[in-house]
């Protein structure tokens, strides 16, 4: 029996993605139960932008959910699995790179981080140059860009290396989640809105819809975690 058909595709999807960063969140090493606090201020302005923009990008048909897969239960526009996405995903984002930071603190290549900060504003401004009446690559490009400028402008990147990382390393479970998502399909792509290039049956702007996401929430789950470490007194 394949239980991604039918209508809890989505939601079986969202469980199993949650699953192992949740178990794994009590690892001694690790211990990431113990900054849930600092994810979920993190997470929620994020997820409330991209809700935000899921809901207009849905409305304008950029992209559509195929109610075969779903549990038919919606607010504004939008499947509740698509809030649960939300929630899970940058679960297992996060906790991959608070596993590179608790077993490789001292990851950090200045070289690794400018060679990423300008390839990325470069290739954002490739895509929109190109394609600027499309409006998933304009988008995501787009803040794309603006972020990796202001992370540049502002020196405030000294994550980046393990974000990178990360990112690279979340692409794996990545691809299997968006794979069956765009594989069924689960989610329909205009293409119309796109550059039509896919990696498999995934749209190359996803990969980096991904990493516009990581970007937002681990820099805030920085400045969070930061301040609060600064005011915690230390004995003399």
């Amino acid at each position: 029996m394949n239980i991604f058909q039918g209508h809890n595709t989505y939601l079986y999807l969202n469980v199993l993605t949650l699953l192992g960063p949740l178990f794994l969140s009590f690892d001694k090493k690790v211990a990431f139960y113990k900054d849930w606090k600092f994810f979920f201020l993190a997470m929620l302005p994020t997820s409330l932008a991209y809700i935000i923009w899921d809901i207009i990008a849905t409305h304008t048909l950029v992209w559509k959910f195929n109610p075969q897969y779903l549990l038919g239960i919606n607010i504004i526009n939008l499947p509740i699995e698509e809030y649960m996405f939300f929630i899970v995903v940058p679960y297992a984002c996060l906790f991959i790179y608070a596993c590179l930071k608790a077993y490789w603190p001292k990851w950090h290549s200045h070289n690794l981080n400018n060679i990423t900060l300008f390839g990325i504003i470069l290739l954002s401004a490739i895509c929109i140059i190109n394609n600027p009446s499309h409006a998933y690559t304009s988008s995501t490009f787009g803040l794309l860009s603006v972020t990796y400028c202001i992370l540049l402008f502002t020196k405030y990147n000294h994550h980046l290396t393990h974000l990178i990382i990360s990112w690279a390393i979340a692409l794996l479970p990545m691809a299997f989640v968006n794979g069956i998502l765009t594989g069924n399909p689960v989610l329909i792509y205009d293409n119309t809105e796109n550059l039509g290039i896919r990696i498999g049956t995934i749209p190359f702007e996803d990969f980096f819809y991904n990493l516009l996401y990581m970007t937002w929430m681990i820099t805030l789950f920085e400045i969070f975690k930061g301040k609060s470490q600064k005011q915690i007194p230390t004995n003399e």
